[in-house]
């Protein structure tokens, strides 16, 4: 019987899990939250879990809820028996609740997440919540806009809010260019984001004052004057033609072709702020660094050509015969040598590596050649587990999962 190996599991439920239910699991390296029935509490050992951010037992009687779930006037006017949840994820509470229709009696909630309440219940919220870890941020005026994903703040979202607004971004926040700041300070009352931020450096004393954390998320900082590249940026004689004296920022790879010429190089940038790699012909390398503002920036240099792996790769020897000189070979994602892979041909065809990802290999002695051939070693060499390859496959990543 093939088994599954599972890498991450966001949330895994297990409140109907049995152990036939479990049995085509070989094991999950990651799960963040574990949610189990009293019963059946001695699956979680059985599924061979490497780590876990936190268990949490749903008693019973309880159903399970996985959102956000809003609590206004006419979701209490519905109750008619009393409910018992137990709520992975956020609760916002309607700002025309009032106190005394939060009835204890009726509402049984436990709580893994968070609870956005309006001011004047700060004091009654815990009555809905019977267990589970209570966070709760109040707010005045609108209640919370969730926004998840990718989010850019402009000028036309601003005006769109009839008044102050406290905003939860879960995902990634980008601060336009053009953001009139004046009208965040009066349509936005706080600002909360899981996940990551970017903003120009002139906007970035703004976002401090509307902050309700600065332990959430890192802030990629815009330096003033340079403009965000945030896609991988390959150049060549022709597409360098579009940068006149620029200041770019990256995040992500920047590639200059063989073709393109120094004086084009130094007439289309003035300065490159890159917190990623660079990967340039030996010709150009000097006036690569000059542009680098980063000390830290990796500049990669290849002689004729290169080869670069970002994703999942898997070549064969003939693959090897084929390229028609040594390449330097840059591996940022997964390189997969085949069994057939003869070591001298690698070390015919291969100038140098610059290994930042993994390459997994099915045998010592390819590993021992390609240890000759690294010039940059920030990554893995692994040998391949045959065994387990046949008998299981594997899955990456699971948001939820219930088995």
């Amino acid at each position: 019987m093939t088994k599954q190996r599972i890498g991450n599991v966001g949330l895994l439920n297990l409140m109907n899990a049995t152990e036939d239910s479990i049995k085509g699991i070989e094991g999950i390296d990651n799960v963040g939250l574990v949610l189990y029935k009293r019963e059946n509490a001695y699956l979680i050992s059985a599924l061979n879990i490497e780590n876990i951010g936190k268990t949490a037992l749903v008693p019973d009687g309880y159903a399970f809820f996985n959102g956000i779930l809003h609590i206004d006037q006419a979701y209490i006017e519905s109750i008619q028996e009393p409910v018992k949840l137990f709520i992975n994820g956020i609760v916002i509470i309607d700002k025309n609740v009032e106190a005394d229709q939060i009835k204890k009696e009726l509402f049984h909630f436990i709580m893994n997440g968070k609870v956005y309440s309006p001011a004047h219940l700060s004091g009654s919220v815990s009555n809905l919540f019977a267990d589970g870890e209570l966070n709760v941020s109040t707010y005045s005026g609108e209640p919370p806009r969730i926004e998840n994903g990718k989010f850019t703040l402009t000028n036309s979202f601003l005006q769109s809010l009839d008044g102050p607004q406290y905003l939860v971004v879960n995902g990634k926040l980008t601060f336009s260019q053009d953001l009139n700041m004046d009208l965040f300070n009066e349509k936005i009352s706080n600002i909360e984001v899981h996940g990551k931020i970017t903003i120009p450096e002139e906007q970035e004393p703004y976002l401090y004052k509307k902050m309700t954390s600065l332990t959430t998320s890192p802030v990629d900082v815009i330096p003033a004057g340079y403009e965000l590249i945030e896609s991988q940026l390959q150049l060549n004689n022709r597409s360098i033609r579009r940068f006149k004296n620029k200041k770019i920022m990256a995040k992500k790879p920047i590639v200059v072709n063989a073709d393109v010429t120094r004086e084009a190089l130094s007439n289309a940038f003035s300065k490159i702020h890159s917190t990623s790699l660079i990967i340039c012909h030996e010709s150009v390398e000097d006036i690569v660094y000059e542009l680098c503002s980063l000390l830290d920036t990796e500049v990669l240099v290849y002689d004729n050509s290169f080869i670069l792996i970002e994703n999942e790769e898997e070549w064969s020897n003939d693959e090897f015969l084929a390229l028609k000189e040594a390449a330097n070979f840059i591996v940022r994602g997964e390189l997969m040598l085949n069994g057939d892979v003869d070591p001298e041909v690698l070390q015919e065809k291969i100038a140098t590596i610059d290994l930042l990802g993994e390459i997994i290999v099915s045998n010592k002695k390819l590993k021992g050649s390609l240890q000759n051939l690294l010039r940059l070693n920030d990554g893995i060499i692994s040998e391949r587990n045959k065994t387990s390859d046949e008998q299981s496959s594997y899955l990456n990543n699971i948001g939820e999962l219930s088995l």
